[in-house]
């Protein structure tokens, strides 16, 4: 015998909600107020903006002027010929002092390296004879001071200058021989005529100078 069991009972059944008017208005003012509050947001952000192009602008126009200001002021200056004139000599004088410098530079740049040329090959040609007290480079001339104990040593010493480049071809117008404290050791100088008023007697056990 078949039994047949109902089982779609009323409180199973799904529950069709229909759209009434009262949602239908809260839907539309929910759209509404979100439109409203967007349309506030974009103006009052298109009025900052506009007030930030303004000051911006503000800005950029005084700018401006100051620069037609000082634009004015230099064309004054410039026209003025006492101006003009001042100006002409401050660059004249820059000029002369650059290249002043330049040649105080080249100048000093050649005589340290001639000085240290010479330093170089005066120790290349030294000999035990020979004791070298002062050297003196001026006006490119080259005048030795020292002793020796053999007076026959100091031509062959300047003899042996031609095998340099620095010290070879030079003139030396001084050639003095002085046995100062007849000890058997001469004071010696070999030199230029032009250091005359600049040399002095050299001291034992002196050291070398420029």
């Amino acid at each position: 015998m078949k039994q047949i069991a109902n089982l779609y009972v009323l409180e199973l059944r799904p529950n069709n909600e229909t759209l009434t008017f009262k949602r239908v208005m809260i839907a539309v003012a929910a759209v509404l107020v979100i439109g409203i509050f967007s349309s506030v947001a974009m103006t009052l952000w298109a009025n900052q903006a506009e007030v930030d192009t303004q000051r911006m602008a503000h800005s950029l126009s005084q700018a401006q002027q100051q620069l037609i200001a000082k634009q004015n002021e230099l064309r004054a200056a410039m026209s003025d010929p006492k101006v003009a004139h001042q100006i002409e000599q401050i660059e004249l004088d820059l000029g002369q002092r650059q290249r002043l410098l330049q040649q105080m530079q080249s100048v000093t740049q050649t005589q340290e390296a001639s000085f240290a040329q010479v330093l170089e090959e005066l120790a290349r040609a030294d000999t035990d004879a020979i004791w070298l007290q002062r050297i003196l480079i001026a006006n490119g001339q080259l005048t030795l001071q020292g002793r020796t104990a053999d007076a026959s040593a100091l031509p062959l010493w300047l003899a042996s200058f031609s095998n340099y480049d620095t010290l070879s071809g030079r003139q030396f117008g001084v050639f003095e021989l002085r046995d100062e404290d007849a000890t058997g050791v001469l004071d010696f100088t070999v030199g230029s005529l032009q250091h005359s008023s600049l040399l002095a007697r050299p001291r034992a056990n002196s050291g070398a100078a420029r």
